[in-house]
């Protein structure tokens, strides 16, 4: 039976009969090979999957990769490196076969796999994610959310353009600086020295955890950032006509102060 020896639930009679589906794709040889960044894009930045190509995807004849040649054979082992960037984790295998006409001939299999900590996107830049049989394309809140599973974007890393200095607490900002014994560093020479300033197109910018830690009110800039607590009078919470609130209260600070914010509120 032909079978790959890396997904052994690749077998033939599956790549020709089974839909396409999350775990694997069937192309034809005929293609070039920088038509298949937005599938090797797809299946990285998902769970993984495996190019066939060899086999229409339009009639499931199975054509063979021979009658392409070495040279375009090799373009589509190459096309993860050449088509992608960074290049993801891959490995090629070829698989004998009869094709449709009765001769020797071979199918070649690209097994994508999936990529842990890096968003794989197109030489153009394009990003896609393999859904069932599908691939789609990312881009705004949707990329942002796959970039921060991946870990290649950080949120607290990302530029804040409404904050300016003037926002931040000098209080929090002085003990900071005594914490890291140099009182006297100018608050924008220490911002731009730990990452929480940045420049862009000219401009100077606070990050998202420059903000979150040092913010006079943060609740102007973040909404979520607070404690919300609640005290019931009982052992259950009651609700309708039987709500039994007691002390229902938002602590709003910033990060470096809202702990023990919280610990003096709810100790009182």
């Amino acid at each position: 039976m032909v079978r790959s020896s890396i997904n052994p639930i690749l077998t033939l009679d599956y790549m020709i009969k089974e839909d396409e589906n999350k775990i694997f794709d069937r192309k034809s040889a005929q293609l070039k090979p920088s038509d298949i960044a937005d599938e090797i894009s797809a299946y990285a930045n998902a769970e993984g999957g495996t190019i066939v190509f060899g086999i229409s995807d339009k009639t499931r004849r199975l054509e063979g990769i021979n009658a392409v040649g070495a040279e375009k054979i090799n373009n589509f082992i190459n096309a993860p490196m050449d088509c992608c960037h960074p290049t993801p984790e891959y490995q090629e295998e070829f698989l004998d076969i009869e094709n449709a006409e009765g001769k020797a001939d071979r199918l070649l299999l690209l097994h994508i796999y999936s990529s842990v900590d890096r968003v794989i996107s197109t030489s153009n830049g394009s990003v896609f994610l393999r859904i069932g049989d599908r691939k789609r394309e990312l881009k705004g809140d949707d990329l942002r959310k796959l970039e921060y599973s991946k870990g290649s974007r950080h949120y607290e890393d990302e530029l804040n353009y409404d904050a300016k200095i003037s926002d931040l607490d000098e209080e929090l900002i002085k003990q900071y600086k005594e914490i890291l014994g140099n009182q006297d560093i100018p608050t924008e020479q220490l911002l731009s020295s730990r990452g929480f300033m940045r420049e862009q197109n000219g401009d100077k910018y606070l990050t998202n955890a420059a903000v979150l830690l040092f913010a006079r009110n943060v609740y102007q800039f973040y909404p979520n950032c607070r404690i919300r607590f609640v005290r019931y009078d009982g052992t259950s919470a009651g609700v309708g006509t039987q709500m039994n609130i007691i002390k229902d209260a938002n602590i709003e600070y910033p990060i470096l102060k809202i702990v023990d914010e919280a610990k003096k509120f709810i100790a009182v």
